[in-house]
């Protein structure tokens, strides 16, 4: 690795190598492409590219679901010097408003997606009114499919310094905040990840982390490329709907590296709970890369228990701490030191305070992430950034050669991140010992839900888009009540009136974010008045506490008492067709008893349990319903009447 300079040296020093990328579409459904096929088909791709007019220096949008065709048409840019930029596709409003905001904020560059992807695209504008910039992303827009051309690519020199993609931020549905990162940057990285792993001669990996996230993108494709490792991607989606095939496969290929953050053990361990743990072989399994969101330690061990009759070591679990703007790793402990943490007293965690050390069932338990990565610093520093001594909480700040210099075209957010001698403020709280970081919480009050970061004013902007939410009367919190293993989203809207009329509105929020941003909300809760700074802005983190030791147990109780009224029995004309979707929903959530016409966002249900609905009807009537069309049809009846002119047709 040593002599790379750039990413597109990488990928030419493996073109000889006998191993490959995989990619898992099934049980018994695989592609594999060898690191020569990749370079091939990338310098096709760029062909393609440079024939529209693409140059070195122009960004290109990959809105692109396939695996393989992403990764194509990524080392097409790496090679002709244009600049990658993976949005996660997908066909909901805040995956399609977050590519029509990065592709504003990017001066409308080209967009390489699936041509069902672009028809959405272009008919979420011309819903909004903007026909002029739908015509516009359609002259801009390449099918992620395209024909062949008879020229050849031309590849651009590369620099160290030159920028190798854009990562935006993932989950946020506000101003793009874009990280710019370099093929010295990434280098610099995946040089410390290797370090920090203490990778053997031939490592084998099996992700299902998506390529627009940068543990999928570079903890799992190119850190594993620059060593010419086998690696096999599943794609998210197959893997929300069989989480158990993740485990099978890597069982099968005999993994030794696995990565995942806490809601993809959550959802693994529901599998395994419905299905049973299968007859498994991972003890080849070394390392279980952990990070993307706050660690859950008593998920981790869960899992680790559960899975020890597979031969998992118990050791194999590896806390990790890293963002994008840091290319990826932060921090890591010694590879194979297992889960370790800390038990520190609540309500002491804020800037400035010592830690207080509590074994009590009331202390929080913090997972120690181990020391800086190779080349990168870290320091603890106080609101005037004066570093603070060990076991003192403070702003994580970072600095490296792996550290970004910026965002692209944001200096507010340059300006609030960004400081002298290369100093870069995480956002996050937390606090040395013994050398090692332990995180404690979110200056900046990010919410982590399945994997990703979701800012609270995003989705109050969101509520606010809703009929009955009026503007600056909703504030969104994450909370996490003790022995809770994640967050749960809350909304706090103020109300003054009856208890029972504030239902309707309660139910239509739920709904409203659910299909919005894929998001399930815990609850909806009635408040007199936001408590709000001196500037005026919202104290969330206030109302998180109140709701987390208790204040608002009781309203939150009445209020689920009203909303799960019973459903009204079911008409007795309803279709066998309807009865059978009935039978799959119950399946995928007995507790909830689903009516026929109840809204299926209404009712909360998350996108894995959508997913797994979904793959339920795909059994019984195969090809007969696209996921995006439970937005369409919410209800079972609807469904049913959809499926049964579909049946009827065919």
């Amino acid at each position: 690795m040593s002599s790379f300079t750039t990413l597109a040296d990488a990928l030419d020093a493996q073109v000889g190598s006998p191993n490959e990328i995989g990619f898992i579409d099934g049980s018994h459904e695989e592609r594999g492409l060898s690191y020569r096929q990749l370079a091939q088909a990338a310098e096709r791709q760029l062909a393609v590219l440079q024939t529209l007019g693409a140059k070195p220096g122009d960004p290109v949008i990959l809105f692109v679901e396939d695996n393989l065709r992403f990764l194509q048409f990524f080392w097409a840019g790496i090679y002709g010097g244009l600049v990658p930029v993976p949005i996660a596709a997908g066909a909901s409003d805040a995956h399609l408003e977050k590519l029509i905001k990065v592709w504003r904020h990017l001066d409308e560059p080209r967009v390489v997606a699936a041509p069902k992807h672009l028809e959405r695209a272009r008919s979420w504008l011309e819903d909004r009114g903007d026909e002029a910039a739908s015509a516009r992303l359609a002259g801009r827009a390449l099918s992620d499919e395209p024909p062949s051309v008879d020229t050849p690519a031309v590849r651009a020199p590369l620099a160290p310094e030159d920028t190798a993609f854009i990562q935006f931020s993932s989950g946020s549905t506000g101003d793009p905040k874009g990280v710019v990162l370099t093929h010295a940057n990434l280098l610099a990285n995946i040089a410390a990840i290797s370090e920090g792993s203490r990778f053997a001669a031939d490592e084998i990996a099996v992700s299902w982390m998506p390529l627009t996230h940068d543990m999928g993108l570079i903890g799992f494709h190119l850190t594993l490329l620059c060593h010419g490792f086998t690696h096999y991607l599943m794609a998210p989606e197959l893997f929300a709907r069989r989480p158990l095939l993740w485990l099978e496969k890597a069982a099968e290929k005999q993994a030794t590296l696995l990565c995942s953050p806490n809601f993809g053990y959550r959802h693994t361990l529901k599998a395994i709970a419905a299905k049973g743990l299968p007859a498994l072989d991972l003890s080849a399994v070394r390392l279980i890369y952990n990070g993307a969101e706050p660690i859950a330690p008593a998920l981790a061990r869960e899992f680790l228990t559960t899975l020890a009759p597979t031969g998992l070591c118990e050791d194999a679990m590896f806390p990790v701490y890293g963002l994008a703007e840091a290319s990826l790793a932060v921090t890591f402990p010694p590879a194979g030191a297992g889960l370790r943490s800390l038990s520190v007293a609540r309500g002491e965690l804020g800037v400035g305070d010592v830690v207080r050390f509590d074994r009590s069932d009331a202390a929080l338990e913090l997972v120690c992430l181990g020391q800086p990565v190779q080349g990168t610093e870290v320091c603890i520093a106080d609101d005037e950034r004066r570093v603070v001594a060990a076991d003192v909480v403070g702003r994580v700040w970072i600095r490296g050669a792996n550290v970004t210099a910026g965002y692209h075209a944001n200096a507010a957010a340059n300006c609030a991140a960004l400081a002298d001698e290369g100093w870069l403020d995480t956002g996050d709280l937390g606090f040395m010992h013994d050398g090692e970081l332990l995180i404690t919480g979110r200056a900046k009050e990010i919410l982590f839900v399945n994997g990703q970061n979701h800012y609270p004013q995003d989705l109050e902007a969101l509520a606010q888009t809703l009929d009955g939410i009026e503007p600056n009367k909703v504030a969104a919190a994450g909370v996490r009540a003790p022995g809770a293993q994640a967050d749960e989203l809350v909304f706090f809207v103020i109300y003054r009136g009856r208890l029972a009329d504030f239902v309707p509105l309660a139910r239509s929020l739920t709904a409203h974010i659910n299909q919005r941003a894929g998001l399930v909300v815990a609850h909806v809760l009635p408040v007199r008045q936001i408590p709000r700074t001196t500037s005026g802005k919202p104290r969330r983190a206030q109302l998180a506490r109140d709701y987390a030791q208790g204040a608002f147990a009781a309203i939150a109780s009445e209020l689920a008492a009203l909303m799960a009224a019973p459903a009204p029995p079911e008409a007795d004309g309803a279709t066998d067709l309807a009865r059978q979707l009935k039978t799959i929903c119950d399946e995928v959530v007995p507790k909830r008893n689903i009516g026929l016409d109840d809204d299926l966002f209404e009712s909360g249900l998350s996108s894995l349990e959508l997913a797994q609905i979904h793959e339920g009807i795909e059994e019984h009537w195969p090809d007969r319903l696209d996921m995006t069309d439970l937005f369409e049809y919410p209800t079972i009846n609807a469904l049913a009447a959809y499926l049964q002119g579909e049946t009827v047709a065919a």
